[in-house]
């Protein structure tokens, strides 16, 4: 558990202080929510081909069969010892003044951004709540009690973070919590569309390789009120890996969130860390309680269109694969036809209509990508090698297939 002290700037207090504050997030490792991701990803992309509304409907059920069992971590209740500090040195603060707040947390002066550095600042977001006094977010640096008193600002390790909402009252600041323990963040005052007012858009950003995680407050009676996390139960934003988030404002209606990131749908696995993938962007709308996707769009590669091949084929659906190769080269034949390609596929190349999960293959650094990709089984692991029209289209023109030895066990 992670005990928080500011660097520098506060005075010493007891950290054992039991605070419960409302409306407070922890984020919880995003791996779960991730891997759930990569199944409702498949949909999507197959919706974008030429699959027929029939095999679209087949899809969405075997999704639902699919899909994952467990759910997202459970929330537990947060316990923040700096609370009580942070809401009692605020309140000594009697007048409006963003700089003499910044005075009293040793900070020097009001900042521009929140957490991202490495000491504490503070971000003023002007006035949300229509009360004619500016919003400000406190962005603190915290240490692991275990790390021998080193913070984490000062070690190799990024610093972790917590984030409060300051707002003046009338008399005096009042403190609230927004977010804690996160390692990078990034926020926003963003409008949430007519008759609702400006909100505060939180994007935390986790793991490696990094994810996204958005979140949305609107400030009520001078405190954070949680309206949306990205991360709940019933949220459906999918994360993306190398993700992006950022909020457009509309003309006379709610920011939209865009998502952009590589698509790992999982028919055809990448590495995380590697080259491979296809690029997404998602734009998410408001629709007065949470930001709902509309449909994503996926940037045409190699292997966007090998992912496409294999999920068509996957559902056997031979018309939307044989629309993404270039025929007579494919199959070799000056007179190809769907029926030739699909006993092809049937008799020659069975494994693709299997329940098989295909591994695409990383170049060696510094070499080109040949876009090939793998099969491995007990008995049997296959190479294939692409090849693809110049066009832009990127059709499979040709697919050759060589049998490898089978890889050794991992001890």
């Amino acid at each position: 558990m992670l005990t928080a002290s500011i660097i520098g700037m506060l005075f010493v207090l007891p950290l054992d202080m039991p605070y419960n504050a409302q409306n407070t997030m922890t984020r919880p490792a995003p791996v779960e929510r991730f891997r759930r991701s990569l199944l409702t990803i498949a949909f999507w992309m197959l919706a974008g081909s030429l699959v027929v509304p029939a095999v679209l409907m087949a899809q969405e059920a075997q999704d639902e069969e699919a899909a994952p069992t467990a759910t997202a971590p459970a929330k537990e209740a947060v316990v923040d010892p700096l609370m009580a500090m942070i809401a009692e040195r605020a309140a000594l603060v009697v007048k409006p003044d963003p700089e003499a707040l910044a005075r009293a947390f040793q900070i020097g002066h009001a900042a521009s951004s929140g957490a991202g550095a490495s000491s504490a600042a503070l971000t003023n977001l002007g006035d949300l709540d229509g009360d004619g006094f500016p919003e400000l977010v406190l962005s603190l640096p915290v240490k692991d009690s275990e790390d021998d008193g080193v913070t984490t600002a000062e070690s190799s390790l990024p610093p972790q973070w917590n984030i409060y909402l300051l707002s003046w009252d009338g008399g005096k600041w009042k403190a609230s919590s927004l977010v804690t323990n996160v390692s990078d963040s990034n926020l926003r005052a963003i409008s949430l569309g007519p008759g609702v007012g400006q909100g505060i858009a939180l994007v935390t950003q986790e793991g490696n390789p990094p994810t996204v995680w958005p979140s949305v407050f609107q400030v009520r009676d001078h405190a954070s009120v949680l309206l949306w996390d990205s991360q709940s139960d019933d949220s459906r934003y999918e994360s993306l890996l190398n993700g992006h988030a950022e909020f457009e404002p509309q003309e006379n209606a709610a920011a939209d969130l865009i998502v952009t990131g590589r698509a790992d749908p999982g028919l055809l696995q990448f590495s995380p860390t590697g080259r491979r993938g296809f690029g997404s962007r998602t734009v998410y709308h408001w629709d007065g309680k949470a930001y709902v996707p509309a449909k994503p769009a996926y940037t045409p590669s190699p292997d966007y269109t090998l992912y496409r091949f294999i999920a068509a084929l996957h559902l056997r659906d031979f018309r939307s694969a044989y629309a993404l190769i270039a025929p007579a080269s494919f199959l070799g034949t000056d007179d190809p036809n769907l029926d030739k390609f699909t006993n092809f596929i049937r008799d020659i190349w069975p494994e693709f209509v299997g329940d098989n999960v295909f591994r695409a293959r990383e170049s060696p650094s510094g070499a080109p990508d040949n876009a090939a990709f793998e099969l491995s089984s007990a008995k049997k692991h296959y190479l294939y090698v692409p090849m693809f029209s110049s066009d832009g289209k990127y059709l499979i023109k040709k697919l050759m297939r060589t049998q490898e030895a089978v890889p050794a066990e991992t001890p």
